[in-house]
This record gives C-alpha cells, sequence and structure tokens, in this order.
C-alpha cells in the first residue's frame, strides 16, 4: 500500500507545516449533504494564513461551478481555496476534446442515468438523447436521478443494455453517499452492477489517477509526496492518493462509519477495511479540525 505507519492525529494542525498543498474531498469531509461540519472553516483560515495552497477534488457529476456555488452556500468563500476538480467537469471536459484518449466508444445516442439530477454532465450538442435505453449506443452513468433511489430500479435497463454490450462512462466511481443519516447509492453502485451483469465500464475520478494530477498541476506542487489529500473513503480518496504518491488523511467519522459512541476511533475495524480497499491513509482523525 506503500504507507509504512499509519498514525491518529488530534488536528490537521499537526501536521500543516509538513505540506505544501491540501487536497479535500467534500462530501463527508466538509459537510454532510445538508450543512457544514463544525470546524471546518477555521481549518480552510488557518492553512491560507499559512499560505497553503488548497484545492478540492470531488466524485461529484456536477460541474465545478455547481459545486462551488453549493460550497458557497454552506460558507466557503473563494478566498478560502485555489480551486476545484470534479469527476463530472472531467468528464463534460473530456467528452467534448476530440479524439479524447480512452473516449472513442462513447459516441451516438447515449442514454443518461440521471438526466434529470445532473443535467450539465453531458455537453450539449455532443450527442443524440436517447430517451429508452433500447435507442442507445452507449451509457452515461451520472448516479440515480432521484435521492431514494435504488440499484433494483435500474435492474431492467442494466440488463437490457448489458445484452447489446453497451459502453458504460460513470461519472462518479463512489458507492454511496450519507445525506444526513441516510444512506444513498451513488453512480459507482450502478456501475458496479452493470460490471456483474457483464457490462464494460469506464470511470472517471478518484481513485483513478488523472484527476489527482489535475489537482497537482492546479496548485503548480511539483512533489507529489508534498501534498496531502484529506477524505472519508478509502476505496475513492485514499486509494487514488496511494496511486500517485499524495500522503493522505482518513477522516473516520465519514462513510466507513469508524467512530464509537464514546467518540474513539475503531482501529480494528480499519484494519479491515484498509485490507479490503488495498489502500492505507497515513494519517487518521475522528473529524476534519485543526
Amino acid at each position: 500500500m506503500g504507507v509504512e505507519q499509519r498514525s491518529t492525529l488530534p488536528g490537521i494542525g499537526t501536521i500543516a507545516d509538513s505540506y505544501d498543498g491540501f487536497v479535500f474531498d467534500v462530501w463527508g469531509t466538509v459537510y454532510d449533504g445538508y450543512s457544514i461540519f463544525p470546524g471546518v472553516i477555521d481549518v480552510f483560515k488557518k492553512l491560507r494564513r499559512l499560505k497553503k495552497r488548497v484545492a478540492f477534488l470531488s466524485n461529484s457529476p456536477q460541474l465545478p461551478r455547481v459545486v462551488a456555488s453549493r460550497l458557497e452556500k454552506i460558507g466557503f468563500e473563494a478566498q478560502h481555496y485555489d480551486g476545484i476538480v470534479t469527476s463530472g467537469g472531467e468528464t463534460h471536459r473530456q467528452l467534448t476534446v476530440p479524439a479524447a484518449p480512452g473516449m472513442e466508444a462513447f459516441q451516438g445516442p447515449v442514454f443518461q442515468t440521471g438526466p434529470d439530477r445532473f443535467p450539465d454532465t453531458l455537453p450539449s450538442n455532443v450527442a443524440l438523447i436517447a430517451n429508452n435505453i433500447e435507442d442507445a449506443d452507449w451509457i452515461l452513468n451520472t448516479g440515480p436521478n432521484l435521492p431514494p433511489e435504488t440499484i433494483e430500479d435500474y435492474e431492467f435497463v442494466l440488463g437490457n443494455a448489458a445484452k447489446r454490450d453497451l459502453p458504460m462512462l460513470c461519472a462518479n466511481p463512489d458507492k454511496a453517499v450519507f445525506q444526513g443519516s441516510e444512506r444513498h447509492i451513488c453512480a459507482g453502485a450502478i456501475a458496479d452492477r452493470y460490471t456483474a451483469l457483464g457490462g464494460s465500464v469506464r470511470y472517471i475520478g478518484k481513485p483513478h489517477p488523472a484527476v489527482f494530477e489535475r489537482c497537482q498541476l492546479m496548485l503548480e506542487i511539483g512533489t507529489a509526496s508534498k501534498l496531502l489529500m484529506v477524505g472519508d473513503n478509502l476505496e475513492t480518496d485514499i486509494l487514488g492518493a496511494n496511486r500517485v504518491g499524495y500522503h493522505s488523511l482518513l477522516i473516520a467519522s465519514g462513510v466507513h462509519a469508524l467512530v464509537d459512541c464514546d467518540g474513539s476511533i475503531s482501529l480494528s475495524q480499519l484494519d479491515g477495511i484498509e485490507i479490503a480497499a488495498g489502500a492505507q491513509p497515513n494519517y487518521v482523525i475522528d473529524k476534519l479540525c485543526w
């Protein structure tokens, strides 16, 4: 996994001087889908006072400007960070680039799984919209069209698509997210089911290296190990950081729910999840704080 030893931190401030740049996940790391976690803005203000470069890297299928608007509504200001990279934004960008590597299969009429909820991921005038899977040549998977939907709601579509060997482009590798206390599926869960049915999937987003490399270019930091990825998902945030040479900090209270009722981190449970994910953070903390 590339990490010799994991350390438990009382706050990110104890390691701030060790890094030139910080890359933050959004959902589960700085907010819960409704509101920002206590103390988070203070972390960003203090990093900026230390002249640190800061970016958000999200597997949201939304464009960066949409995520920026959401961040503003919950209390972030433009001065708190240098830029945003999203899987939806990278999907949109690659679909607009002629002959982008690996994108040759995604041409012709497209069926989108979340057209109403994520209307901007697909560039306008790039492809004809197929309202029925029978009329599509490929699938753009941005996630469920409504938050309460389940995999079963997509079984008919996925089964028919697999029979026709339609390629799927997944714009959010995350499998699940918490909105408050409710757990909802994401595009990654739909993609997993499609793979199980024999379908072919191309993913854009964490843990795949391209989005991490894009953050590094944005922040203009030449050495990957001088960047710290801060996120709550071992399968995406931490695995991706391991792959590109970033150091990483896992928020234990996020999607893996590793914080016990007494506030302690269940390190034995974390050990098992690390093995299953093939990923290990350099540091772990119960919640994002200074």
